[in-house]
């Protein structure tokens, strides 16, 4: 008999769990009452006796092969006092602390602290718990789990609270609520979601209850995200809306194409539209400037119910692919508008921002800095920054 697997627990202990079976014939109700045991013996994330021969003139001659998966995390715990880990200890066995830092325009610098737990509820899931604080305050959970086979390629869920300040109406958003969400991905470059949500909001003086159903279809045909270069990304959705004044049915598209031109050297094109066939409340307006669609413009700059934006952008890579982070320069205008229900959008005047910029990204951290000049003159600068954990 021979153990693998086990890191603590010294092989004599679980052949001592097992007994003493050297000697006696390997049938199969011997190995599975040698697996019961270690199975009952609650001292093992998971167990498998494997048989194999060890000779082929005499087919007696067998060895039984004990592998034994040991809770993860968990250093030494008391064999011979018969001390298990129970249930919390090997919860937070799985256990990570990342932290969070990041820069959104119009809301400032996010920090705090993400924990999460790796396949406590099945293979290939994960439950994460963020607490930050400063642009964005939130305290939830989030649960998700992704399949490798069958039409369901991953759902995932989440409860808990948020809050920000809307930049627009410089008015504190807070939201108390719950969502899930179901994606397919029928191939590689085409998925489709639905999902929903429900949340109790308080924006200023107005306490409201929203809730949204809907689904959406993407497109994306993208090899490397962080640079992509000969490809389309487009996003299509339509969600209904409910609010305690009414109801709203609301349609979305981001497209999103990259051309590459000489060396590495790439156009991005992007196109946004956002339509309601209802006057939405004021938290559900879109917002219009800033990083997200209309540089040279504060973040917020404008809100309505309906918009539309697009920015083409001329990017230059100054270092190789090959090298650890990449840093490059980009040139680009924008365009972008708001406008009520009802208004046509041919009759709207689009602000327009020019400008250039730089970026850099490494294996965790990314960083981009945008300077524009808008129509009326005024030049913005617009700062972003992120550290992901994977």
């Amino acid at each position: 008999m021979r153990v693998h697997g086990n890191h603590t627990t010294p092989d004599a202990e679980i052949l001592g769990i097992i007994g003493d079976l050297v000697g006696k014939p390997a049938t199969d109700q011997l190995i599975a009452e040698a697996q019961t045991k270690l199975d009952r013996s609650g001292r093992f994330d998971d167990v498998g006796i494997r048989k194999r021969f060890r000779s082929i003139d005499n087919p007696d001659d067998i060895l039984l092969m004990v592998i034994v998966d040991e809770f993860p995390g968990i250093d030494h715990f008391d064999i011979t006092q018969g001390t298990v880990p129970g249930p919390i200890t090997r919860f937070w066995s799985s256990g990570m602390f990342l932290p969070i830092l990041h820069s959104e325009d119009g809301y400032g610098v996010t920090y705090g602290l993400r924990t999460s737990f790796v396949d406590r509820f099945g293979p290939r899931s994960r439950i994460s718990v963020p607490v930050t604080w400063g642009g964005e305050r939130q305290a939830r959970v989030q649960l998700e789990r992704s399949f490798q086979s069958g039409p369901i390629q991953r759902i995932s869920g989440e409860v808990g609270l948020r809050r920000r300040e809307n930049p627009h109406y410089e008015i504190g958003d807070r939201r108390i609520g719950a969502a899930a969400r179901v994606e397919s991905a029928p191939a590689r470059w085409f998925r489709l979601g639905t999902g929903g949500r429900r949340d109790d909001v308080q924006f200023g003086d107005i306490d409201d209850r929203v809730s949204r159903f809907g689904g959406d279809v993407t497109i994306d045909t993208r090899v490397d995200p962080a640079f992509p270069r000969n490809a389309i990304h487009g996003v299509f959705g339509i969600d209904r809306v409910t609010f305690d004044a009414g109801r709203a049915n609301q349609k979305k598209a981001d497209v999103r194409g990259y051309v590459g031109l000489f060396g590495q050297t790439v156009l991005a094109v992007r196109g946004v539209s956002i339509t309601t066939d209802t006057a939405m409340p004021l938290y559900e307006h879109n917002l219009l400037g800033g990083a997200a669609n209309l540089r040279g413009y504060d973040a917020g700059y404008k809100a309505g119910d309906n918009l539309a934006a697009a920015s083409a952008e001329l990017r230059v890579p100054l270092t190789s692919p090959l090298d650890v982070g990449r840093f490059g320069v980009k040139a680009f205008v924008d365009w972008g508008t708001v406008y009520g229900v009802g208004a046509r959008l041919s009759d709207q005047t689009f602000d327009r921002g020019i400008g250039g910029g730089a970026y850099l990204h490494l294996t965790v951290v990314s960083l981009s800095l945008d300077v524009a000049r808008s129509l009326t003159g005024n030049t913005r600068f617009h700062f972003g920054m992120g550290v992901t954990f994977k």
